[in-house]
């Protein structure tokens, strides 16, 4: 347990913009706060992207209506820009800086070293994610206190509950989006262990897939398979109900924890056989 928590402080202390990125939360919960003062509670947005429309509402119960809303939103938002700057660069910064032969000295396995950042990667950071959600939410609560009416604050579910109750919800929803998460997690460790380049190269990937299956099959079945299993923290984010949204893709929710678990040891593996990947 000593192990893993160590190495837990050791990549948030190296990756400092895990807590600076969160922190403007509270900044826009402060500035965004005059979009309460407007009463409207029922709010729907409309996203609309690659012919697909995606909706959510929110209810006249909801916690500070459109503003709380959009707290939910921008602190999701800025849990996936965190994973997708951290997870890439990961593995390759301890290989380029050095630090992979120190720990190889320490009683640290490949195996627990892999799963510390990808807990950091899943668990960590959304957990701070959501901390600064539920002080944007007080900071919010405090603002109405102050400066609202009684009966606009109880139209606009701003209270002590409503704030609980939006924070766990949230945190429902992040553990989705890291189950959503996981296999893009495990592919990313892996690659990232083979090019200098993960992201862009599994991009690269997934665009020369989707034209070979088309100009093989004549069909875009496969490709839009493919985008829903990539899209789907996102789905999960923006969807009004997110355990249905993760849950969309049935029997292959199945084949990709499967998969994260073999690119899991594929990871472990070759972290253990650096030296020989450099010859």
């Amino acid at each position: 347990m000593k192990s893993w928590m160590t190495l837990l402080q050791k990549e948030l202390l190296e990756y400092r913009i895990v807590i600076k990125l969160p922190l403007f939360l509270v900044v826009f919960a402060v500035v965004n706060f005059a979009i309460v003062l407007s009463g409207d509670s029922q709010v729907m947005f409309s996203v609309k992207s690659s012919g697909a429309m995606i909706d959510w509402g929110i209810e006249a119960d909801a916690f500070a209506g459109l503003i709380g809303k959009l707290n939910e939103l921008l602190a999701g938002i800025v849990s996936l820009v965190l994973f997708f700057i951290y997870v890439p660069k990961t593995m390759r910064k301890e290989k380029q800086e050095g630090s992979l032969m120190f720990w190889r000295s320490m009683p640290v396995s490949d195996t627990l070293a892999v799963a510390a950042k990808l807990c950091f990667a899943l668990v960590v950071i959304p957990a701070i994610s959501s901390v600064l959600l539920l002080s944007a939410d007080a900071i919010v609560w405090v603002l109405a206190s102050l400066f609202m009416p009684q009966d606009v604050i109880a139209s606009l579910g701003i209270s002590v509950t409503g704030a609980a109750m939006h924070w766990i919800g949230y945190v429902t929803r992040l553990g989705l989006m890291s189950l959503a998460l996981l296999p893009i997690a495990t592919l990313l460790l892996a690659v990232s262990q083979l090019t200098r380049y993960p992201l862009l190269t599994v991009i690269m990937a997934i665009v020369i897939f989707k034209v070979a299956m088309i100009q093989a099959t004549g069909s875009t079945e496969l490709g839009s398979r493919l985008s829903d299993i990539y899209w789907l923290p996102v789905t999960v984010l923006t969807s009004s109900e997110p355990l249905p949204a993760y849950l969309m893709l049935g029997w292959l929710n199945a084949i990709l924890l499967v998969a994260s678990v073999l690119m899991f040891l594929a990871s472990v593996w070759l972290r253990g056989r650096d030296e020989m990947l450099r010859m």
